[in-house]
């Protein structure tokens, strides 16, 4: 009779050793899973990084060549004769050339 209870508890162990295991490799397999999801998201977190200190220094240029272009701009709009000065420069023209034609005709 006590070898009959010895005997069902070491089968009773054995089969709670067996489960343990399979536990075991179960929690190995997911854990190996979730530490290759973790790496691939590391590294698409530093590839990402990567485009954008690309991308950063590509604006950086940008903002630089815009800056030089509006500075152009303001140059050019300080130096450039407005439609009131065409319209004096035009009077005058004109002034002048009547007055050359009355000297030459006279």
């Amino acid at each position: 009779m006590m070898e009959k209870t010895l005997k069902l508890i070491l089968d009773k162990l054995d089969n709670l050793d067996q489960k343990v295991n399979t536990m075991d490799q179960r929690l190995t397999t997911e854990q190996k899973r979730q530490g290759d999801l973790l790496y691939q998201l590391i590294n698409t977190v530093a590839a990402t990084n990567i485009k954008i200190s690309e991308t950063n220094e590509r604006m950086e240029a940008l903002e630089t060549k815009v800056d030089t272009v509006v500075d152009d701009v303001k140059e050019i709009k300080n130096s450039m004769a407005t439609k009131h000065d065409l319209e004096y420069y035009d009077l005058m023209i004109s002034e002048h050339s009547r007055e050359i034609h009355k000297l030459k005709n006279s």
